[in-house]
């Protein structure tokens, strides 16, 4: 596949659909099932590759119309992302990247517009890499999708960079390290990082391996490897610590009721099909829990949040897994619920949180919201107790809250058998 160059020439694929989101502020490029939604400069791109048009005509067109400096880079950052969904396509072959369609692989465009449109995330990482990365230093990026944080890496002094990426993404960074006259800087090694060697032990390692649940894509154990083979003991680490945090909230019930069987909903469903569901009325499970974009609970949280685990990535363990604390409520109201959350220390200054009202709705990350088997009326001032497990053997992963007292009252739990 040809990378893209100031020569690249691009061009609409024939069935591409345009929408202006007005509620949105957004317009929409989609072709099957790829999607793209792009900052209002996207409204300069539909008549700018309706013949073929070089990237270097494209950039000279964009510093025409767009005054700002912001926008231009808005405006080409929605070209790169409609290129790697495959709805713009290089004239020279007519064929979009070959990568996935399908959202649940690494290789699929969708997670990584996602990801990209993110700018919260992807800003805070890079303002940590140009904090972090010396002049001279070598860097290795794990799983380096895109190639974004390795492009920032170089840009950033490093005299070279290994961007580590399994999947067929890789080739689509490997086009952008080209297109950013970082080929003689940046190397893609295509592999897992625990299946590869590289030539040289690095003084950087940016590992930006984390999923919904903080811990589900090996961070900790890939990180640990990454330490014994590819770093200097001296190394730095972008991120360079993780906490995890429950917070007490209050569900809005039109949630809740998406994941439960209600009368309400019973009635429905017997009405549309003519089959009486009221057994499933008595199945109500013990333990229901469900993933949202943090925004939805935005000024729903009952108290502080609750530090209930931390990692250092320069350490060889994290904490357990699972614990036991006491909180106070900063207000009165109806507890029914705990959302996990996650607080990322990029770079010394630097951090990244989680928290339903440090985010905004381009957040590309889904935490899990813990629903209590019975809601807890919260006094403000009070004293309560929350315990928590994830992925703890002979344990089942939840959070519940209690009033204060009950049980061992604060006092962290330290279990074996967790896996991250």
């Amino acid at each position: 596949m040809p990378g893209l160059s100031h020569d690249t020439r691009l061009r609409w694929i024939d069935d591409l659909r345009i929408r202006l989101h007005s509620s949105r502020n957004a317009v929409e490029f989609s072709a099957g099932n790829r999607t793209v939604l792009t900052d209002p400069p996207g409204a300069a791109l539909p008549d700018l590759f309706r013949k073929p048009t070089t990237m270097a005509e494209a950039a000279a067109e964009l510093n025409r119309r767009m005054a700002g400096r912001e926008a231009r880079m808005e405006a080409t950052f929605g070209i790169m992302m409609l290129y790697c969904a495959g709805l713009l396509v290089d004239d020279a072959d007519g064929t979009p990247p070959r990568i996935s369609n399908r959202s649940e692989f690494w290789d699929g465009g969708q997670v990584h517009v996602a990801m990209l449109n993110d700018r919260q995330r992807t800003e805070g990482f890079l303002a940590a890499i140009r904090e972090t990365v010396r002049p001279g230093d070598v860097v290795v990026d794990l799983g380096t999708g895109t190639g974004v944080l390795a492009i920032a890496a170089a840009q950033a002094g490093a005299a070279r960079v290994y961007a580590v990426e399994a999947t067929g993404i890789g080739k689509l960074a490997e086009a952008n390290f080209r297109a950013n006259g970082l080929q003689d800087r940046v190397t893609l090694v295509p592999g897992w990082s625990m299946d590869v060697d590289l030539p040289e032990r690095a003084d950087v390692l940016v590992c930006e391996l984390i999923g919904n649940d903080l811990f589900d894509e090996g961070i900790i154990r890939i990180t640990a490897d990454a330490r014994a083979r590819f770093l200097k003991p001296d190394a730095r680490t972008v991120p360079r610590r993780m906490n995890v945090f429950a917070l007490p909230v209050t569900v809005p019930d039109r949630m809740i009721r998406r994941y439960m069987f209600t009368p309400e909903v019973l009635e429905a469903w017997r009405s549309w099909y003519g089959i009486d569901f009221g057994a499933l009325a008595r199945s109500a499970p013990s333990s229901l829990s469900f993933t949202i974009s943090p925004s939805q609970l935005r000024d729903c949280a009952l108290a502080d949040p609750v530090l209930v685990a931390t990692t250092d990535l320069h350490a060889e363990h994290g904490s357990p897994l699972a614990a036991d604390r006491e909180f106070v409520a900063s207000e009165p109201g109806r507890l029914n619920g705990v959302m996990i959350h996650f607080e990322l220390e990029l770079a010394p200054g630097i951090r990244l949180s989680t928290h339903p009202d440090e985010v905004d709705r381009r957040c590309s990350w889904a935490h899990r919201v813990w629903v209590l088997p019975e809601p807890l009326p919260l006094e403000a001032g009070a004293r309560y107790r929350l315990t928590w497990s994830h992925r703890v053997a002979n344990q089942p992963d939840g959070a519940r809250v209690f009033p204060a007292g009950r049980g061992r009252g604060g006092r962290a739990v330290s279990v074996t058998g967790g896996r991250p």
